[in-house]
């Protein structure tokens, strides 16, 4: 295998920011390695495309970003509810196999709210030629993963995945048409797939993985105090090589203190091209959330959010 590596994620305008810091803390660490990015997307604003410019000016990276336009009619099916915070490009990664080029068969898929914590080659050049991906089980409570698993109607022994860091064999979706099969399984299955794209991607290919160490896609919900009384030690034997902020609060909530690997981020936020953002957030809501921290505070709490369990592994 050349010493290369394929990289896809998605998003739209207002998540530019959060690609664009994953791809710094990605580039930092894989310096020796060639690395091709293909960012799919809708109608990108021609200030966010040049943002992605100045990243590789000027971190002098070795590598090189395509920013993929996507035809939304395509999902037009895919459902996509009131209130929930993704949009359509989450059913992006669907596209994979024919957004690459014809010559490329393997690509590793990256959800933007996660960091790159260390070298991702031995986990690029994993041997996953004769399953369709390589991914990590979810930690969620087990009712409810249990819950996915009877809703998506298949055997319990697949287990259950998350989609925000995968290994895709690009070939083997080609050969066995996983692309048609995902659609076909969303466009039928619309009220099952209350978690999008990652219920599809498991009712199709379950039993077509190889699982990864949790150190590729290492969950914060695992800190708050759901898993307080787990043990959540199997999770944190090695250093987190990929860390994914998918709790409903993030890091770039700025007004969080002491949120799981935020040192880290912000880290890789202030050598970016992003470093004066300040998220998405109304500022009358910044202010708000500010406000109850001080409240709390003032009344001699301790703002004691998530468990220190992570803290081994700072920086």
């Amino acid at each position: 295998m050349s010493n290369s590596m394929n990289i896809v994620c998605a998003t739209d305008d207002n998540y530019v920011p959060l690609c664009g810091i994953m791809l710094t803390s990605l580039f930092e660490n894989n310096k020796d390695i060639h690395i091709v990015v293909y960012i799919l997307t809708k109608e990108m604003n021609m200030q966010n495309k040049a943002m992605f410019d100045d990243l590789l000016y000027v971190g002098q990276y070795n590598a090189e970003i395509h920013v993929c336009e996507i035809n939304d009619d395509l999902f037009k099916n895919c459902p996509i509810r009131n209130g929930e915070h993704i949009s359509l490009a989450a059913y992006y990664r669907f596209l994979i196999p024919i957004v690459l080029p014809e010559s490329e068969v393997k690509a590793l898929y990256l959800d933007c709210d996660i960091l790159i914590n260390d070298s991702l080659k031995a986990l690029y050049t994993t041997d996953i030629n004769s399953v369709a991906l390589g991914v990590c089980e979810e930690c969620m409570d087990i009712q409810v993963t249990q819950q996915s698993i009877d809703r998506l109607g298949y055997p319990k022994s697949w287990g259950y995945f998350n989609s925000g860091v995968m290994i895709i064999n690009i070939a083997y979706w080609r050969q066995h048409h996983i692309m048609e099969k995902l659609f076909a399984y969303v466009f039928k299955n619309p009220d099952k797939c209350l978690f999008h794209d990652q219920d599809a991607l498991n009712a199709v290919l379950g039993n077509q993985k190889l699982v990864l160490p949790y150190r590729y896609n290492v969950f914060t919900y695992l800190f708050t105090d759901k898993f307080k009384d787990k043990d959540i030690s199997v999770f944190l034997q090695e250093p987190p090589a990929i860390i994914h902020y998918c709790c409903s609060s993030k890091p770039w909530d700025w007004y969080l203190p002491e949120y799981p690997f935020k040192k880290q981020w912000e880290y890789y936020k202030n050598i970016s091209p992003w470093k004066r953002w300040r998220g998405n957030k109304p500022l009358k809501e910044r202010l708000r959330r500010q406000v109850l921290i001080w409240l709390h505070v003032l009344r001699g709490k301790k703002f004691d959010v998530y468990n220190s369990s992570w803290k081994k592994w700072e920086e």
